[in-house]
């Protein structure tokens, strides 16, 4: 009532302690203060931080094409999807078919937010959404249209830009690791690969302590699940090899620091056993990262 719009076209999100009941009291004074603006992406932005550092917003432009698809988002700890404390809010003044629109969400959740993971623990909250308007006053994308492929691309760009921007600001973090892993058996296998080992809390810990130990890296693949043999793994982290065909190169250990001493640090792994290719992103662990989580209900 308080807006001028029934109860189903509110759509609700939260994060916080849980168990803990939203105090409605203040919700409801707070909500005679929001100002319902139509620039006001920033300030929402800005509005969900929690532990967050910085607010986070990007939009694209497509190309040959006179719409624009923006998005925000917040998370900073317990992300790990299937569910994290995770909100994102996606819009388009595109005029998108619903069934086409659901399918690229999906296909552009499983190469972003779906690979991302700061620390393993996932929560009772993740929320997606993406709200059209039309106001571009195009014809409706559809899967078969010429604008498909072009508006999947946009969606999925912009999704992996705010899937690292989440990733850089996790919870005490100092660098940002991506993994990719090539030459899988399939997709699914990358991706499992791919984000068990930067999942890895020894994997993170190496990367904090700048420690060129690639054993972890190894340690952690091996365990994911997915079918690999030893003799066929190749292993770099940026440009430096550190295992060829499942041997030990001999590598400038200083220079190896020095990589592990960027704000982002790569890590590629070929499996040489298929065309699956994936990439997942991460973070460090950092002593600030247990600070925060145990001292974080009082």
């Amino acid at each position: 009532g308080m807006i001028g719009v029934s109860a189903e076209e509110v759509l609700v999100a939260s994060t916080g302690v849980i168990g803990q009941l939203l105090p409605m009291a203040r919700i409801r004074e707070g909500m005679k203060k929001v100002a319902f603006t139509l620039d006001g992406g920033n300030d929402l932005a800005r509005a969900i931080m929690t532990t967050d550092t910085v607010p986070k917003a990007a939009a694209v432009k497509m190309e040959g094409a006179d719409f624009t698809i923006g998005g925000i988002c917040k998370g900073s700890g317990m992300i790990h999807p299937s569910l994290a404390t995770f909100l994102c809010f996606l819009t388009t003044d595109a005029a998108v078919d619903k069934d086409f629109l659901k399918q690229a969400l999906r296909q552009a959740a499983d190469v972003s937010f779906n690979m991302v993971s700061v620390d393993g623990d996932t929560s009772t909250n993740d929320t997606l959404l993406f709200l059209t308007n039309g106001l571009a006053g195009n014809e409706p994308i559809t899967k078969k249209s010429r604008l498909a492929e072009a508006f999947q691309q946009a969606l999925n760009h912009l999704c992996i830009h705010l899937a690292k921007l989440i990733a850089r600001d996790g919870e005490g973090a100092n660098h940002r690791i991506e993994v990719t892993v090539s030459g899988a058996p399939n997709v699914f296998a990358a991706r499992l690969a791919a984000r068990t080992i930067v999942s890895s809390s020894l994997v993170k810990s190496a990367v904090h302590g700048a420690d060129p130990n690639w054993g972890r890296i190894i340690a952690a693949l091996g365990r994911s699940g997915v079918e690999v043999e030893e003799k066929k793994i190749d292993l770099y982290l940026g440009n430096i090899c550190l295992l060829k065909d499942g041997r030990p190169v001999p590598f400038d250990h200083d220079e190896a620091v020095r990589v592990l001493l960027k704000d982002e640090v790569p890590i590629a792994v070929n499996l040489n056993m298929g065309i699956g290719t994936a990439t997942a992103w991460g973070c460090d662990l950092s002593e600030e990262y247990v600070t925060i989580n145990s001292a974080y209900t009082t």
